[in-house]
């Protein structure tokens, strides 16, 4: 017998697991992660002279509980992983995120203020979203294969 595919009420286009429904999904949570760390990294460096380095992980830990809950709610909605055991392993997967995210930031910035360009915080999404761009492949998959895994 064939398998239905029709969705019902209950069953939402959010709550289907294919790839052609996550992937866009991941990439609006994403653009609000982006915006919700690189406007805490922005604020924290404007407003309270913290280093441009250091702002980065206060910003990265509040984007990262955002979209937990949202990457929960809409990516991956079909998991039946528990939710602690879900974040536990999502904050694993953001651990090696951040190492990449923040390799890459660094660089960049690191290499901008080596050749002279400017550096002002009102530049810094734009290292913020290199590293986050860069760093988005691996978390994809380690948050569908592992993180959101029954």
């Amino acid at each position: 017998m064939a398998e239905d595919t029709s969705l019902s009420a209950i069953d939402t286009p959010m709550r289907t697991q294919g790839l052609t429904r996550q992937v866009p999904a991941f990439a609006m949570v994403g653009a609000f992660g982006f915006v919700v760390d690189s406007g805490i990294t922005y604020a924290l460096v404007r407003a309270f002279g913290v280093d441009p380095f250091l702002a980065r992980f206060p910003a990265f830990a509040v984007a990262t509980g955002l979209n937990f809950l949202l990457n929960r709610s809409l990516t991956f909605a079909g998991s039946r992983a528990p939710i602690l055991q879900a974040f536990v392993r999502y904050c694993l997967v953001c651990g090696v995120g951040l190492a990449v995210n923040w390799t890459f930031y660094a660089l960049a910035l690191g290499a901008a203020q080596r050749l002279g360009l400017p550096t002002p915080p009102e530049t810094l999404p734009v290292f913020v979203a290199f590293g986050t761009g860069i760093a988005m492949f691996a978390t994809f998959f380690g948050f569908k294969f592992f993180a959101f895994r029954a």
